[in-house]
């Protein structure tokens, strides 16, 4: 009587023991899935916030070329608001009709600056843009 009772422990303990590996083991697979969803969600949040920033820093830009097309001999520093981010921009003379144009924004984290060298102001003729 005593052997099939140490039997059927063993049996048990054996399934027991099993049980408990496949537990862990797909907690632990689990766990890596929820982990790199979690780290995926956010980097395509910071993608998006840098698409967002490349947008708000090249409209700034735009206004400021504007801004120097209708004023030629304008120099000085404007901000500009879109979607609740503001960006920055600055235009100073560089002599004759050159005009350096340098742009910052930034959203959330992500910050871009743009600068921008002009040719000739009448007509306006862009001569550089450079990302940075």
């Amino acid at each position: 009587m005593k052997y099939l009772f140490h039997k059927k422990v063993q049996k048990g303990f054996s399934t027991l023991f099993i049980v408990i590996v496949l537990g862990g083991t797909a907690l632990s697979l689990t766990l890596a899935l929820a982990t790199s969803s979690m780290w995926s969600i956010r980097g395509s949040i910071n993608t998006r916030n840098g698409v967002h920033a490349k947008a708000l820093v090249n409209a700034c830009a735009e206004v400021a070329l504007e801004t120097l097309r209708e004023n030629n001999s304008y120099t000085g520093t404007g901000n500009v608001m879109l979607n609740e981010s503001t960006c920055t921009y600055t235009v100073s003379n560089t002599g004759g009709t050159s005009r350096a144009i340098a742009v910052v924004g930034s959203v959330s984290d992500i910050v871009r600056n743009v600068h921008i060298t002009t040719g000739s102001l009448n007509p306006l003729v862009v001569s550089l843009w450079q990302e940075r």
